[in-house]
Order: structure tokens, then C-alpha cells, then sequence
């Protein structure tokens, strides 16, 4: 399966691109409109929001998307594979669900989007800014 053009929400590699960021240096490019060679991977976006306390993933999300809408980093044919360890979990808002040591959580990744993300598969999902 490729990738698609926007933001692609995978559980499982969908390609091999020969550029890769975390979440943290993907998210400091956009904010300062920095040139991207695309497509590109970014991992550990679900490690940025569980490791931030419970009270602030929401205020982190809408930030995310601000930046996300702000950028002029990706334009509208460029393909971002996110990469995160978790579980798709599409039921009544899009979110990925994360095993850690201390039980499951469930991220609302999909807030990040203007869209909420389109199910490709069970492992990967398409949204756009």
C-alpha cells in the first residue's frame, strides 16, 4: 500500500522514506516554516502526548493543529506518514489507543486535523490539514 497525499496515520509502515523526524523536530520545522523533503516519517508523536500530563494533551493537540494549519511546510501534494505505536480506534472520534507500562491510553489524535481522518485499513488512516 503507498502513501497518500496529507497526513497518514499508520500503526504499521506503509513505506520506507528516506527522510525521518520525531514528532518534537517535525513540529519545530513546521512552526518555523522550514523546507521538508517530503514524503517523511514522524514517530513518537504518541510518546510527546503520553508523557505529557493528562490535563495538558488537550491544550498540546490544539496547539499541534495550529501549527499544522499555519504552515506553509507542506503543501497539499506532499505525503507524512505518522508513525505511531498504538492502535487505531475509530468508533465515535478518531483516536489511537497506547499500551504502556501503566495501562492503556487513549490519545485523540484525530483533534489535530480540521477533518477527522478517513480509515484506509485497520493500520493506517488519511486526514488533511
Amino acid at each position: 500500500m503507498a502513501l497518500h497525499q496529507g497526513y497518514n496515520i499508520v500503526t504499521e509502515p506503509v513505506a520506507d522514506t528516506s527522510n525521518e523526524l520525531t514528532a518534537l523536530e517535525f513540529f519545530r520545522k513546521l512552526a518555523a516554516d522550514q523546507s521538508l523533503e517530503c514524503p517523511v516519517t514522524v514517530t513518537g508523536l504518541d510518546d510527546l502526548l503520553y508523557n505529557a500530563t493528562e490535563e495538558s494533551r488537550s491544550k498540546i493537540i490544539r496547539e499541534l493543529q495550529q501549527v499544522l494549519r499555519r504552515t506553509r511546510s507542506i503543501q497539499s501534494m506532499d505525503a507524512v506518514q505518522l508513525y505511531v505505536d498504538g492502535t487505531i480506534v475509530d468508533d465515535n472520534a478518531f483516536r489511537i489507543r497506547i499500551e504502556r507500562s501503566q495501562g492503556g491510553v487513549y490519545l485523540n489524535v484525530g483533534q489535530l486535523f480540521v477533518e477527522e481522518p478517513k480509515p484506509i485499513s485497520a493500520t493506517h488512516s488519511v486526514a488533511r490539514k
